[in-house]
């Protein structure tokens, strides 16, 4: 195909999905609006098949091979199939939303990406490495957006979320990276790059890059529904915990392999509520530099928790550990 879209084939391509995919009595309900539905179709996969050959470099351009091997693909052409019969007027017992949900159950099962057939999706959509992607029925998406794998856009809640808008709607040229979340009824404006693994629960302005620089475990040793914030960064060679800490709470370095790191020791200069600093020192020099990125266990009686990889401490360590004369001897 190239730069060019085969209608023909294209228009033969999703008849054969359908007749596949559908029971003979639902293709009779289907057939005073095939041929409306196929054209339709055709023309919004066209454009999305274009758009995924133009962005996407291992396709090499080729339109054909994403139509006839790309599984992401398949989630996209049976979600404009399914959506546009889902819009059809349903006076038939609820024949047609039936039909959409069972074609956007099929692009699911083909591609492993779910798509409600209720959500809107401008044009030259694409879908890259989809497997796992979650895209909910209130969801809004506007032209020329690209989505990776595992990518949930979500409501916020889990059960029992209201009726109404609850997903989210993202603008023009949206790019949004494997494994993030956008959650709840909330606007992603246009020419927004969300990084990989970001969690969005709030408005985002357009023109805006959003990119994970921290991550917080949490581990609880009661079962209250209280959460405790923390967070931690070394900046002018002191290292800060903020949050809800006080001077009980016992602050330790740990490596990559969450090993308390041996030779050093943490200094308390601040000792205040929801804020304690301290100045790093070096006992002894251990054989092999520790593994990065360092991290940082927070204890107290009411919560464990441990941060990863807080800003400018990895950095800050180093910096120390080169600094420390070798000692020599006894």
């Amino acid at each position: 195909m190239g730069g060019f879209i085969d209608m023909q084939q294209l228009h033969d391509e999703l008849l054969t999905h359908l007749i596949t995919t559908l029971t003979p009595a639902q293709m009779q309900a289907l057939q005073p609006h095939l041929g409306p539905l196929i054209q339709a179709a055709a023309q919004a996969v066209a454009q999305d098949l274009l758009a995924y050959a133009w962005r996407d470099p291992a396709s090499r351009g080729r339109g054909e091979l994403i139509l006839e091997s790309y599984a992401s693909f398949k989630a996209v052409l049976y979600y404009r199939l399914a959506h546009l019969v889902w819009h059809f007027p349903d006076a038939t017992n609820g024949v047609f939303s039936a039909i959409a949900l069972k074609l956007s159950n099929q692009g699911k099962i083909l591609s492993g990406a779910e798509i409600h057939p209720a959500a809107r999706i401008g044009r030259r959509f694409v879908l890259d490495h989809g497997y796992g992607t979650v895209i909910g029925e209130t969801c809004e998406i506007g032209n020329d957006c690209y989505i990776l794998c595992n990518v949930t856009l979500g409501a916020r809640g889990i059960a029992n979320n209201p009726d109404g808008k609850r997903h989210p709607r993202l603008g023009n040229n949206v790019e949004v990276g494997s494994g993030a979340r956008v959650l709840g009824y909330v606007l992603i404006g246009d020419n927004v790059f969300i990084s990989p693994s970001c969690v969005i629960t709030q408005d985002v302005p357009a023109g805006t890059r959003v990119k994970v620089v921290n991550q917080i475990q949490l581990q609880k040793n009661d079962e209250s529904d209280n959460s405790n914030y923390l967070g931690a960064f070394a900046i002018d060679e002191r290292l800060h915990v903020v949050g809800e800490v006080n001077a009980s709470h016992k602050v330790t370095v740990l490596d990559a392999d969450f090993h308390p790191l041996a030779g050093l020791m943490l200094e308390p200069t601040v000792k205040e509520r929801h804020h304690l600093q301290f100045r790093l020192h070096t006992l002894e020099m251990t054989e092999h530099p520790p593994r990065l990125p360092l991290n940082l266990k927070i204890c107290g009686p009411e919560f464990e928790i441990t941060l990863l990889s807080p800003p400018g401490l990895s950095a800050m360590v180093r910096r120390l550990l080169q600094a420390s004369p070798l000692i020599v001897g006894g």
